[in-house]
C-alpha cells in the first residue's frame, strides 16, 4: 500500500482516518449508551436511528449543492464542527424526545457531510488517480474502524455510565479533529474536465442532477448492489448461527478475513477501473462473485462442520471480492458519469440513492432467509446478478447524454499539488 506523497491527499487520507473511528464507536457504543445510561428501550432507539436516517436523506443534495456553491472545504469544516457539537449532545439524552431530537440532527450532519467530503475529494484529484485514491481512503477507513474496536471493548468491559459517556465522548473530538484537519486543506474550485471525442458542440448541463434520470437511475441500482453488506454483516451471521453446524467462533473469523481482504486487496482492485466501461464491468463481475456466493451459501446447510466452515470461508472471500469490485465500480460512476461543474450535487444524489435502497436492505435479507432458506440465497443472488449486468447499459446511457461547458472543457483545472496548492495548505 503506497502512502500518498505529501500534500492534500495526504492530509485528506489522516481526515479519513480519525473520520472513520466514529462510525466503530458510534454504531455499537452508542446504542449501548442509550440503552445503559439513557435508559432508553431498544425498539424506542432503532426507530428513532431509523427516522434519523430517513430524515437525513432529505439533505444529502442540497448540501452538495450549497458546497459547490460556497466551496466544499469550507463546509467540510463548518459541518465536521456541527457534526462534534450533536455528537457531544447525545450527553445531555434524559428522554425519548430529547434523544429523537439529537439524532435526526445527528442524521441531518452525517448526511449532509458525506457528498460534501467525496466532492472536495474529487477536486483534489484527476480521473487518472482518483478511483485509487479512494480505494486507498477505503483502505484507510477500514484500518480506522478496526482500531475503534478495543475502545468499544474497554468500555463493554468497564460496564459503568462513565465510560460509555466517555465513549460518545470520544467520538465528539475525533470529529472536531477532521474539521481541524480539514483547515490544512486548500481551497480548490469545481473541476471542469472535457469529454474526450465528444462529436458536435458542447452545451452546459443545466437540468441539475435531479432531472438527469440515466444519472439516478444508476444510483439507485448501486444501492441495490450495496445490498453485500446487509449479506455480510446481517444475513451471514444469522445463517450460519441458526442454518448450519459451523462452530461458534466461525462468524467472527469470517468478519476478521472480510476486513484483511479490504485491507489488502481493495488498491489492486481499484486499478482496474480507469473509465466508464471498466467501471461497469467490474460491478459485473461482482455479480458474479455474489451470485456463485449465494450458491456456496445455499450448500452450508447440510455440510458438517468442518466442511462448513471452509464452506463458509469460501463465500466470504466471494462476497469480500464483490464489495472491492462493486465499491470501485461505484467510484467510477459517480464521478466520471456527473456534471463536473455540479459535483456536490451528483455527489449528493448518488448517496441518496444508496442510503434509500440500503435502509430497506436489513429487513429484506431477513425476511427473505427466514422464508426461504437455502432457496433465498439463490434468489438473492440472481436478483443481483441481473442487477449488476444492469451497469454497463445504464451507464452508457448515460454516458451519451451528459454534456459540458465549452469554455470550461477547454481549460479543465489541475490538480492541487505540493507546488499549485495555496500556502495555507
Amino acid at each position: 500500500m503506497k502512502f500518498p506523497s505529501r500534500g492534500p491527499l495526504r492530509v485528506y487520507a489522516t481526515l479519513t482516518f480519525f473520520d472513520s473511528l466514529v462510525p466503530g464507536i458510534m454504531l455499537a457504543g452508542g446504542v449501548l449508551f442509550f440503552t445503559k445510561v439513557a435508559h432508553l428501550g431498544a425498539v424506542q432507539v432503532g426507530s428513532g436511528l431509523s427516522l434519523a436516517a430517513l430524515v437525513g436523506l432529505a439533505v444529502a443534495v442540497p448540501a452538495g449543492r450549497l458546497g459547490d456553491r460556497l466551496g466544499h472545504r469550507r463546509l467540510l469544516i463548518g459541518i465536521s464542527v456541527l457534526r462534534g457539537l450533536i455528537l457531544a449532545g447525545y450527553q445531555l439524552v434524559d428522554s425519548y424526545p430529547v434523544f429523537l431530537a439529537v439524532a435526526c440532527l445527528a442524521g441531518l450532519a452525517e448526511s449532509a457531510v458525506a457528498p460534501v467530503r467525496q466532492a472536495y475529494l474529487g477536486t483534489i484529484t484527476t480521473p487518472d488517480n482518483r478511483v485509487e485514491t479512494l480505494a486507498f481512503n477505503r483502505v484507510v477507513r477500514n484500518i480506522g474502524a478496526t482500531l475503534s474496536t478495543p475502545a468499544l471493548g474497554v468500555a463493554l468491559a468497564l460496564d459503568s455510565p462513565a465510560a460509555f459517556r466517555s465513549l460518545i465522548g470520544v467520538g465528539a473530538v475525533s470529529v472536531l479533529i477532521v474539521a481541524l484537519i480539514a483547515i490544512r486543506l486548500p481551497d480548490t474550485a469545481t473541476p471542469a474536465e472535457p469529454i474526450p471525442d465528444a462529436p458536435g458542440p458542447r452545451k452546459s448541463k443545466q437540468i441539475g442532477v435531479l432531472r438527469d434520470r440515466p444519472y439516478l437511475a444508476l444510483s439507485l441500482l448501486n444501492g441495490v448492489l450495496v445490498m453485500h453488506m446487509e449479506l455480510l454483516e446481517i444475513g451471514m451471521p444469522l445463517w450460519a448461527m441458526n442454518h448450519t453446524q459451523a462452530p461458534a467462533w466461525t462468524t467472527s473469523a469470517l468478519l476478521f478475513t472480510n476486513v484483511l481482504m479490504a485491507i489488502g486487496l481493495q488498491m489492486r482492485v481499484g486499478r482496474t477501473v480507469a473509465d466508464v466501461d471498466s467501471a461497469a464491468r467490474a460491478m459485473r463481475r461482482g455479480g458474479y462473485c455474489l451470485v456463485s456466493a449465494s450458491a456456496v451459501f445455499a450448500l452450508t446447510g447440510t455440510l458438517n462442520p468442518l466442511l462448513c466452515a471452509t464452506a463458509l470461508f469460501g463465500a466470504v472471500v466471494l462476497l469480500t471480492l464483490t464489495e472491492l469490485l462493486q465499491s470501485a465500480g461505484s467510484w467510477g460512476l459517480s464521478y466520471d458519469l456527473a456534471d463536473a461543474a455540479r459535483l456536490g450535487e451528483y455527489q449528493g444524489a448518488w448517496s441518496v440513492g444508496t442510503q434509500l435502497i440500503r435502509s430497506c436492505g436489513p429487513f429484506l435479507v431477513t425476511m427473505v432467509l427466514s422464508t426461504l432458506e437455502a432457496t433465498g440465497w439463490l434468489v438473492i443472488g440472481l436478483i443481483y446478478a441481473v442487477a449488476a449486468a444492469c451497469a454497463a447499459p445504464l451507464s452508457r446511457r448515460a454516458e451519451a447524454t451528459r454534456h459540458l461547458t465549452a469554455p470550461q472543457a477547454a481549460t479543465s483545472q489541475p490538480m492541487p499539488t505540493e507546488q499549485t496548492a495555496p500556502q495555507n495548505a
